[in-house]
């Protein structure tokens, strides 16, 4: 079954669960079901050594997963070009990396004859509330 699974970097234990349905609700608009939420809280900590991103690239791996939603590139990488290159990285394996405001190409074939054209991510909007009344 095609799945996708989020990832989030956050310690924000307040803002966890709108972040995850902000990622869910991405997958959601592929008609990919969600079947885990990975989570880091260090994001201090190096890529490669974070247990969670670590498991995120095992579920990719083993094939079910389709799809890697995180909030925003910063999660996971600092850089453009360390993005591009995880994204790379999980299309190998026949699944797309994106943000939760990504538009999503077409998942690619189990062959991994298609090579997808990398989307930016954009940041979320943040609006902010009013006050009410003036001084």
């Amino acid at each position: 079954m095609r799945s996708a699974i989020t990832y989030l970097c956050t310690d924000d234990k307040v803002s966890r669960p709108l972040m995850t349905g902000w990622c869910e609700q991405r997958a959601a608009d592929e008609n990919i079901p969600v079947t885990e939420t990975v989570l880091d809280t260090d994001e201090l900590l190096p890529l490669a050594e974070r247990p969670g991103w670590k498991h995120a690239m095992a579920l990719v791996e083993s094939g079910d997963v389709v799809m890697v939603v995180t909030l925003d590139r910063t999660m996971l990488a600092a850089w453009r070009k360390d993005w591009d290159r995880l994204a790379a990285s999980v299309a190998e394996h026949g699944a797309v990396l994106v943000t939760h405001r990504t538009p999503v190409p077409s998942i690619p074939p189990t062959d991994g004859a298609q090579q997808l054209p990398l989307v930016p991510a954009v940041p979320p909007v943040v609006e902010l509330a009013s006050t009410g009344a003036q001084r």
